[in-house]
């Protein structure tokens, strides 16, 4: 009997163990973890304001706009890394030119691929955090836990969604999302929901097991079960744009989080060689002015182009007579200007940040350890 006492005690110990965290609890819990609550942010915008332009430009330039220059940070403003990696890095000016390019070409495409790449990117940043998780855990891990956590960050944001797409009711920036006619299949919106309740099923049993066998990771836990649980839910709530905003806000609020921790741990350890870079992050507030100036800037750009396209007539699909065709007008007008500029800095950023999340070089990402 005290033999097994003893190794219950160990087990909650080990559970307990305060490296089992990123940074510390309370860091964790406020911007990684809990900072869930801030889906509610576009969702109240759009009630004080009846605009989804209103809600996509605050929520772009308060958070939106300010997570995508912290890439930057770790990338392009780093020499080390223009050095290491010149060819990556310059691959990058393509995506503006392809951009716009797809913009004036096909704007209904480009906002399909940016939602597809978008999904992607998101679910690769759950992935990446699920894997700091794992590798602060002194216990080690399983591979099987790994496959079955991948299973269900990758699986649990499409089963609403696909079968909305299907039915042509994905709607967002005014558009109906592309969809291949071939796979126009309701198997294929029932393929999506198996294979979710599949990996939602083996993670609660997974969960379960490590509960007896006294292995839970509980902030890796917390973190996937909120994860998978929005990624779900959100596809159903009617107005697109807010839902996926309010995925958005929580999703760059929680990567600044992250950016600023791996710019002091690479900091600590001497990884840093840009000054501003250095300097920025040494405190949240600095990171964040920097790259919300940034954000303003991209701003300017996109005012400039919305003159530029309203004043030429471009894009005027709408009634050119009364009221609601105006607005309906100015929203294309809006949408071109806001997506030819916002995915140009923005497809840069998922660009990078592949490379981030993948740990393909520790000088660049380095895996977050004890305190």
């Amino acid at each position: 009997m005290s033999s097994t006492h003893a190794l219950g005690a160990r087990r909650i110990s080990t559970v307990r163990d305060p490296d089992m965290w990123l940074v510390s609890p309370g860091y964790d819990l406020v911007f990684v973890i809990f900072s869930a609550a801030l889906l509610a942010f576009p969702h109240i915008a759009r009630s004080l304001v009846p605009s989804d332009v209103f809600v996509d430009l605050v929520v772009t330039m308060l958070i939106g706009g300010p997570h995508l220059f912290a890439t930057y940070t770790m990338t392009v403003m780093e020499p080390e890394f223009r050095e290491r990696y010149p060819r990556y890095a310059r691959g990058a000016l393509l995506l503006p030119v392809l951009i716009v390019s797809a913009a004036i070409w096909n704007l209904t495409l480009l906002v399909t691929v940016f939602f597809f790449w978008a999904s992607v990117h998101v679910i690769h940043q759950a992935a990446f955090i699920a894997d700091a998780y794992r590798f602060k855990d002194p216990r080690g891990w399983q591979k099987t836990s790994t496959i079955v956590d991948y299973g269900l960050l990758m699986t649990s944001l499409y089963p609403v969604a696909t079968g909305k797409l299907i039915r042509s009711e994905f709607q967002t920036g005014g558009r109906t999302l592309l969809f291949p006619d071939f796979l126009r299949l309701e198997i294929v919106a029932d393929l999506a929901w198996v294979a979710f309740l599949f990996f939602a099923t083996a993670f609660i049993w997974k969960s379960i097991w490590e509960i007896r066998e006294g292995r839970l990771h509980i902030p890796k836990t917390l973190h996937m079960t909120l994860a998978a649980a929005l990624f779900f839910v959100t596809p159903m709530l009617p107005n697109l744009d807010v839902a996926f905003q309010g995925l958005n806000t929580w999703h760059s609020f929680q990567y600044l989080a992250v950016v600023l921790y791996l710019n002091r741990l690479r900091e600590k350890k001497g990884y840093i060689r840009s000054e501003v870079v250095r300097r920025v992050s040494r405190r949240g507030w600095s990171l964040y002015g920097m790259c919300l100036a940034f954000t303003l800037g991209a701003g300017a750009l996109f005012l400039a182009l919305l003159g530029v396209v309203v004043g030429f007539g471009w894009f005027e699909t709408g009634e050119a007579m009364g009221m609601i065709g105006y607005g309906t007008v100015f929203a294309d007008q809006h949408y071109f200007a806001f997506y030819s500029v916002v995915l140009s800095f923005l497809l840069i950023h998922y660009y990078f940040d592949h490379f981030i999340f993948l740990h393909a070089d520790k000088r660049i990402t380095p895996q977050f350890e004890g305190r």
